[in-house]
């Protein structure tokens, strides 16, 4: 397949994944991309590459177009928007350094209101993640999720159990010392 300098242009390119398999479809976008394409088209191909793979369950490629899509936004609600779901996308990737960067890029770009909110939805994601990695018995998966956890800002009763979980995965996991020095704090 030989892409022309006209299969840049947006509606050719919706036209053409109509057609196309989700895998030929992130093939194609891929390449499209590499055409330097207008802004509004790179987002276009970014969004719906980003959809694809999270559709595929590569969430770690999903979360990296969503965070290029984020940069070029116009908006700083879209902005913060988009930089929120690749942080949600690198949460679901146990990216938890890459998430870390996604909010800190929605910080940036965010008023004092919606600072706390972003604050408040990246405890949210974590500790959904966390949850959801324990159900699966990733218990060091998870653990890396609530050591990040625990360093934000709780209230008295979510540390104590963020704590209460963080001393029985140190305990199940063998890390003696981290289970100590823990459970001397509580």
């Amino acid at each position: 397949m030989v892409m022309t300098k006209s299969s840049n242009n947006r509606r050719e390119i919706e036209d053409k994944l109509r057609t196309l398999g989700d895998y030929v479809k992130i093939d194609y976008l891929t390449r499209c991309l590499r055409e330097n394409p207008d802004f509004d088209t790179r987002k276009f191909i970014l969004t719906n590459l980003s959809k694809l793979y999270e559709i595929k369950g590569m969430y770690a490629e999903a979360a990296r177009n969503m965070l290029a899509g984020a940069d070029i936004n116009t908006t700083y609600d879209a902005k913060i928007s988009d930089f929120m779901k690749s942080a949600e996308l690198f949460t679901k990737a146990n990216a938890f350094a890459d998430a870390d960067v996604a909010v800190g890029k929605a910080i940036a770009s965010a008023n004092t209101k919606q600072k706390a909110q972003i604050k408040a939805q990246q405890k949210a994601l974590y500790l959904e993640q966390a949850k959801a990695l324990l159900q699966k018995d990733k218990r060091s998966h998870a653990l890396q999720a609530y050591e990040r956890v625990v360093q934000m800002e709780l209230n008295p009763v979510e540390k104590e159990n963020v704590n209460k979980t963080l001393v029985d995965l140190y305990e199940k996991l063998g890390k003696v010392r981290e289970f100590y020095n823990l459970k001397r704090t509580m």
